[in-house]
């Protein structure tokens, strides 16, 4: 509900009758206090209040002019007037249900409306403000909890957890602004809410390590960047609802949860100088209880005594503001660590070796001035001393050494062995190959004696059947005289004609040269068999003449043949026959 009391009194709270429930927001409107309540609106006189019939869960109040108000509530838009000095409700306007928890009222006839779950909606509303136009969902913008959108002088301010934005009326879109953004950094987010503290020019913001303002800028137009070190759990403010209020010159009233705190801005000074001091180190064994270090000079620990505690802090006047600490362990590693608001830090098992330890602390947005550091050694334990790493050495090398000399034995002998083994190998492969040698030549032998049979029998054939031709003849002649003289030139026309000598002389130059007649049938297909003896006498550099009888033609025919084949090989003029069979 609602209470009051006095500024200055230190009386309980008195409870404004009739209120009971949440109340969101109170508004001073031309001089009248207007209440924002769960059931609706009121205005408050004095300890009394008059309640706004048909309004019901209201949010906030926008001044559209003196007799006329806008109502955000929740389920929409209402409009309020003043009528013989009395606030009532006039009407809703149509066309638009959602809840209206931040809205501003526009150029142009236009209402902005932000929702936390829907998004922010640009409406165009009549003159009368009844009657809802247009429709338009903002699209560079995205929704968000905890959103908020505000007027802050002639900007229009649109603040989630991205940033803020800032409504560019020509392109009609909203556009991320750096400066206002500065407002809500994103690693200290905590409530997008901003608060126009119109009477002081200032915007305010809430993060979960201070809470910040800007205002007016002294020198130029870009506005100042202030921050209170007040954490977020010192007031603890519900996120969304976060609320301050001027009081008189720089103090301010900070809603919470619990209540309420004032702040006093001209007694938080921002620390221009501070220094972090280590106060305490303590050192212990594994299982034993630690003992402090004196922190006035270095010391050297046994490799046993590698636990290490330190302790650090400023001594800063201002318990508001939030301090935060770097360390970092050179020897151990290289890179500060992450902002700590713990005061202390335990190093387990260190190795042996020469650290320096430093820390810095870090108190709204500044480091100190200065860096605590404190340098130590750990000991190497006793089984890696000097001496004892010579030792090692020594041995390792000898052992080394040892093993060189038995790997290079063993590996000679290894390869003796393969020698000989490859020694017999190659000796049986020369066997082998011997053997298939003698074996190939038998072969050949043994074919050279089939080829030179064939060839006697063939001869023997042929004398058997010149014998028997030659009988034949002399015995016309003996028993018919002159009158078998025509039978014997028929006789000797039928041998000579006679393809057996072909085929016996075939054989015999193909067992002389066995490929050259596949060679020129391959090159020239189109050579008929009688091309192909023609080229075999060729084969044999006779000339004409001799091939003449041969083919029983004349040399004349020959040379025809010759002619023909050249064309048939399609050899040029100067190219010479018998030589090009010779060189096939």
């Amino acid at each position: 509900g609602l209470y009051y009391r006095n500024k200055d009194s230190k009386d309980d709270f008195i409870f404004v009758k009739n209120t009971q429930g949440q109340v969101w927001n109170l508004q001073k409107i031309n001089g009248e206090l207007f209440c924002s309540h769960d059931s609706g609106t009121f205005v408050v006189e004095n300890d009394t209040i008059n309640f706004i019939k048909g309004t019901n869960g209201t949010w906030q109040l926008k001044k559209i002019d003196d007799t006329t108000i806008l109502q955000g509530s929740y389920d929409g838009l209402y409009v309020l007037t003043k009528r013989n000095n009395v606030w009532e409700l006039r009407n809703k306007i149509k066309g638009f249900s959602n809840s209206s928890r931040y809205f501003l009222l526009a150029d142009d006839q236009k209402i902005f409306v932000n929702h936390e779950y829907k998004g922010v909606f640009k409406l165009t509303v009549n003159s009368s403000f009844t009657i809802i136009k247009k429709i338009e969902k903002d699209e560079s913008v995205e929704k968000g909890i905890y959103s908020s959108l505000i007027k802050f002088e002639n900007n229009i301010l649109y603040s989630c957890k991205k940033g803020v934005y800032k409504y560019n009326k020509s392109l009609n879109i909203f556009e991320i602004d750096s400066v206002f953004s500065q407002l809500i950094p994103k690693e200290k987010f905590l409530s997008a809410k901003l608060i126009y503290d119109e009477a002081n020019s200032k915007l305010w913001s809430f993060t979960k390590d201070d809470i910040r303002y800007l205002m007016p800028g002294k020198f130029s137009d870009k506005p100042d960047l202030k921050t209170i070190p007040l954490k977020g759990t010192i007031y603890k403010g519900a996120s969304g609802y976060e609320n301050i209020l001027f009081l008189t010159d720089k103090e301010y009233l900070i809603g919470t949860s619990q209540g309420y705190l004032t702040v006093d801005l001209n007694g938080i000074q921002e620390p221009d100088n501070f220094e972090v001091t280590i106060n305490k180190i303590l050192n212990n064994k594994l299982d034993s209880l630690p003992k402090h270090v004196p922190l006035d000079k270095s010391k050297t620990f046994s490799d046993e005594e590698n636990n290490f505690q330190f302790y650090y802090s400023v001594p800063h006047y201002n318990n508001t503001s939030l301090i935060k600490y770097q360390h970092k362990l050179e020897g151990f590693n290289t890179k500060w660590s992450q902002l700590s608001k713990s005061n202390s830090f335990l190093f387990e098992n260190l190795p042996s070796g020469n650290y320096t330890f430093k820390v810095r602390a870090f108190i709204d947005n500044k480091f100190s001035e200065n860096i605590a550091v404190y340098k130590f050694s750990v000991a190497k334990p006793w089984y890696l001393s000097n001496a004892l790493i010579f030792l090692y050495v020594l041995v390792i090398m000898i052992l080394l050494y040892a093993l060189h000399i038995v790997y290079k034995r063993y590996y000679k002998k290894q390869r003796e062995e393969l020698l000989a083994k490859a020694k017999i190998e190659l000796e049986v492969k020369e066997l082998e190959s011997n053997q298939k040698i003698i074996k190939l030549n038998n072969d050949k032998l043994r074919s050279d004696i089939e080829s030179k049979n064939r060839e006697l029998a063939t001869s023997t054939m042929s004398i058997i059947k010149k014998n028997e031709f030659l009988n034949t003849i002399k015995l016309e002649l003996v028993d018919k005289g002159t009158e078998g003289i025509d039978k014997v030139v028929k006789i000797i026309d039928k041998n000579l004609n006679n393809t057996d000598d072909w085929k016996m002389f075939q054989e015999a130059f193909n067992n002389a040269d066995k490929k050259f007649l596949k060679k020129i049938k391959s090159k020239h297909p189109q050579l008929t068999p009688n091309d192909l003896r023609l080229c075999a006498y060729l084969r044999l550099n006779l000339s004409s003449k001799e091939i003449a009888p041969l083919l029983n033609i004349s040399p004349r025919s020959v040379e025809v043949k010759r002619y023909r084949l050249r064309k048939k090989m399609k050899l040029t003029h100067d190219a010479n026959l018998t030589n090009y069979i010779l060189e096939i």
